[in-house]
């Protein structure tokens, strides 16, 4: 069985960069290539939604500025991309971009709401991209939300209903070696199957993405149980 929500945490394009004598936002530009191909691995195998990790929040604070600048432009360029895009059209991927967007430049939150309008009517794919996000802060903003609401109480549904990505996440993939979720979906990943590969994002390929599927299906998930 697939995974019906797929996590994606696509690290190590900085230390790719580094490891070819590149700069960094070089293997961010090669890591936006492997993203937009992983799209269409993940259409192809009837994926329905997927989530990725594109920039934290602690991203956004710590990276140098000039690096800063050129992420940025990979997602104007990107997110225009995208919003024409006849794959994204004819496969009817409503893509979204998440997290703290008021803090990015007015050319990125631009680009992202042209391709956020352009998809909005398609439900057959999902593509959430989460964006100067940190799960912690989905989760406070999520609860104050809720606090404000005129229910009665705070239930589980009312709290999934506030959080800015719904379904629980099934499957996370994480390259680049580390063996953490770094803030990522916290409460819509707690009883997702997790895979980390020592690969970084620009050398992750087609048949690395196959075989993650594969352990997910062998896999027996207790969901808690």
């Amino acid at each position: 069985m697939q995974p019906i929500h797929l996590g994606l945490i696509p690290d190590g394009n900085r230390r790719w960069a580094r490891a070819h004598g590149l700069e960094p936002w070089q293997g961010h530009e090669r890591g936006a290539k492997v993203m937009e191909e992983c799209l269409r691995w993940c259409v192809d195998e009837g994926i329905e939604e997927i989530s990725v990790y594109a920039l934290s929040a602690e991203n956004l604070i710590k990276r140098p500025e000039q690096e800063l600048k050129k992420i940025f432009a990979i997602f104007s360029e990107y997110f225009e991309k995208l919003s024409r895009d006849e794959f994204v059209h004819r496969h009817e991927v409503n893509i979204r971009v998440l997290g703290r967007t008021y803090k990015l430049p007015d050319p990125v939150l631009g680009a992202a709401n042209k391709v956020a309008k352009a998809t909005k009517g398609h439900a057959n794919h999902f593509l959430n991209i989460l964006v100067a996000y940190g799960g912690q802060d989905e989760l406070l903003r999520c609860v104050q939300k809720a606090s404000r609401s005129r229910v009665g109480r705070i239930t589980k549904r009312l709290l999934e209903r506030c959080l800015w990505v719904s379904r629980p996440v099934d499957l996370i993939i994480r390259t680049g070696g580390d063996r953490r979720l770094s803030n990522f979906l916290p409460y819509q990943s707690a009883y997702a199957e997790i895979i980390f590969v020592d690969k970084f994002w620009p050398d992750f390929t087609r048949e690395d993405f196959k075989e993650c599927l594969a352990e997910y299906k062998r896999r027996r998930r207790r969901m808690g149980a």
